[in-house]
């Protein structure tokens, strides 16, 4: 069973800082194991293509802000996710998809042959979200050395979340300690840059704006501190409204769905 488990992991998870109980797994992998509550709830900030495909990683700290979720029932959440093999760890502690947990995740929220996935979504309840797009003169491979700088970092009232470090671009996150507000960098291999700061409540458009420039203004301080005085061209993007990302309000009924979903699927 062990050798097969490990033929089963990619590279990237054989030379990852795993937990030792993943690497020492004696139940068999199910295909679709049966998942707690505050597993569904957590699976869900990893319902991304970024997550699922690219490997965006999640801070513990990061997780329990995004879900309002107590601390002690995330770390057991958490813990029995990675004994299930369907999340593991990088060198830095913070919490990846295997290739076994992005099947599961496309499988248990994004359903073949329905016509929508699960959803708590209406338009009445879509917040607004402001982005600024950014220009710089970088070199290949540039864009890491501007995220591995951001990365864990703080600033004003915003709490780092997690970050994808790929060979094209990467990606930052970060939520305010009120979790009004969440704020998303990403940097690509050609210098373009976009800053997208996202109302996580109602808000007025006013102090949407004020958020999205006190990131701007963070962003632009620390590519300063990189590249020196490089001309950075930037280019307000108009404002849109998104589906909640996770809404504490609406959460705990869409996962309730789910998890009533899979209990009958599992005992039927």
């Amino acid at each position: 069973m062990q050798k097969d488990f490990q033929d089963a992991l990619s590279k990237d998870e054989q030379e990852a800082h795993l937990d030792t109980d993943y690497l020492n797994l004696t139940d068999s992998l199910s295909e679709n194991p049966v998942l707690s509550f505050p597993e569904i709830e957590v699976l869900l900030l990893f319902d991304s293509d970024d997550a699922k495909f690219r490997k965006f990683s999640f801070g513990f700290q990061g997780i329990r802000r995004r879900l309002d979720i107590h601390q002690q029932t995330l770390a057991i959440a958490l813990k029995r996710l990675v004994r299930k093999g369907i999340i593991a760890k990088n060198s830095d502690k913070e919490y990846f998809l295997t290739k076994h947990g992005g099947k599961l995740v496309s499988n248990l929220f994004n359903k073949e042959g329905e016509e929508a996935k699960y959803t708590c979504e209406s338009e009445q309840n879509h917040f607004p979200s402001c982005g600024i797009v950014m220009k710089i003169n970088l070199k290949a491979e540039e864009h890491k050395k501007i995220a591995k700088k951001l990365k864990g970092k703080w600033f004003s009232h915003y709490r780092y979340v997690g970050s994808l470090l790929g060979e094209d671009k990467s990606v930052l996150e970060w939520i305010t300690d009120d979790a009004n507000y969440s704020a998303r960098f990403c940097a690509n291999n050609d210098g373009s840059m976009r800053i997208t700061v996202s109302a996580l409540k109602f808000c007025e458009g006013v102090k949407l704006r004020e958020e999205t420039n006190k990131v701007a203004l963070f962003i632009e301080k620390n590519l300063r501190e990189i590249f020196g005085e490089t001309p950075i061209y930037q280019s307000k993007v108009e404002s849109t409204r998104n589906p909640p990302s996770l809404d504490p309000t609406y959460l705990n009924k869409w996962v309730e769905e789910i998890y009533q979903s899979q209990i009958q699927q599992d005992y039927s």
